[in-house]
């Protein structure tokens, strides 16, 4: 399950590649009453920030546990061209996000 901030919308394509290619498949909240009860208590809750100024973007990615709502992992991805390019920043740190995640979960 996953809820994203507005202004990561555009990016939403990527923020998923990025939790994808860990390993973690992701279910629609919707579907959650569908799992059994073992699946559910696999289950972990992901949701993204995002952090924009003139020194760095930086996008973060925390898990928590779906039983407890205990945060268990918080990933971080930064990259900055020093205010050049915006668009660049948020897909560096968005590639930076995805390859934290990745060694965190493989």
């Amino acid at each position: 399950m996953y809820r994203i901030p507005p202004e990561l919308m555009q990016y939403q394509i990527q923020l998923y590649d990025a939790v994808e290619q860990s390993g973690l498949a992701l279910i629609n909240q919707y579907r959650i009453n569908e799992l059994t009860r073992n699946e559910q208590s696999a289950l972990l809750l992901a949701t993204f920030g995002v952090a924009v100024s003139q020194e760095e973007t930086v996008v973060t990615v925390n898990f928590i546990d779906f039983d407890s709502d205990r945060p268990l992992v918080s990933c971080r991805g930064a990259y900055t061209t020093f205010g050049i390019s915006p668009d660049a920043d948020i897909k560096g740190a968005l590639q930076r996000v995805g390859e934290q995640i990745s060694k965190t979960f493989k």
